[in-house]
């Protein structure tokens, strides 16, 4: 375990050093107005981010005047996130494949730059939509644009370059296997020379907003049958002979 909350630490360290890159920051820009797009949220929402990493898109949101909480598989980043977010932002560590909430316990859930990380995607994505009452964001990297291509050099390569990420029509696919036909919205981002938000499918960045409907479980509702008592019928024959009652002289 120490092992690995090392490796973690120095991921997040390297992590963080590239978002003050003029890359990093084109990144940053490009995610935020994506998600700001897709989403199309209002302030009061109570927006959960699954995987939020250093939680930079929770504070664009929390400032926009939703109500944010955020979910980190990793302990270290997870804190990282907190001391970022003050007390206003609840942080928790937790797995994307059992999320510890209720049903609609919020109006949407955010999932940025998560999916490409996990490998029981379609199972992350039914939590997502099991704690969301709107709506389930998801934002990926772009596989086939020509910014992606070019992370995969040594000299360029991104901290989250080894996932694997998912094209728009994948993510369209993914919600329609677990969701069936729900309403949704796409839109790509570029990531060079500038961000800009647009139906572009092979954007540096893409994104798909699903609406969900909320789910309710239900019983059978047991009404009990008053007993009454029955008024007495003539009796019928059917074509056969019924005695009723036994004459006293028999």
């Amino acid at each position: 375990m120490a092992m690995e909350l090392i490796f973690e630490a120095q991921e997040a360290a390297a992590y963080e050093q590239w978002l003050e890159t003029p890359a990093g920051q084109r990144y940053l820009l490009a995610s935020l107005a994506l998600v700001d797009h897709v989403l199309d949220c209002r302030p009061g929402w109570r927006v959960l981010d699954v995987g939020c990493g250093l939680g930079l898109h929770l504070k664009h949101l929390m400032e926009r005047g939703l109500l944010c909480q955020g979910l980190e598989a990793g302990p270290v980043l997870a804190r990282l996130a907190s001391q970022r977010l003050g007390d206003k932002v609840e942080v928790e560590v937790g797995d994307a494949h059992d999320l510890p909430y209720e049903d609609n316990s919020f109006d949407a859930v955010i999932m940025v730059n998560t999916l490409e990380l996990l490998e029981r995607r379609a199972q992350a994505l039914a939590e997502a939509a099991r704690v969301a009452a709107s709506r389930v964001c998801l934002v990926s990297f772009n596989p086939f644009s020509a910014t992606r291509l070019a992370w995969r050099l040594p000299h360029l390569r991104h901290p989250l370059s080894s996932g694997h990420p998912l094209a728009v029509w994948s993510l369209r696919r993914l919600v329609r296997e677990v969701l069936g036909p729900v309403p949704l919205i796409w839109a790509g981002a570029t990531l060079w020379p500038k961000a800009r938000v647009g139906p572009w499918p092979l954007a540096g960045l893409v994104g798909v907003s699903a609406a969900v409907t909320p789910r309710y479980m239900t019983r059978p509702l047991v009404v009990p049958v008053a007993s009454r008592r029955r008024s007495p019928r003539p009796a019928h024959s059917h074509g056969r002979v019924t005695l009723l009652s036994r004459p006293d002289n028999q």
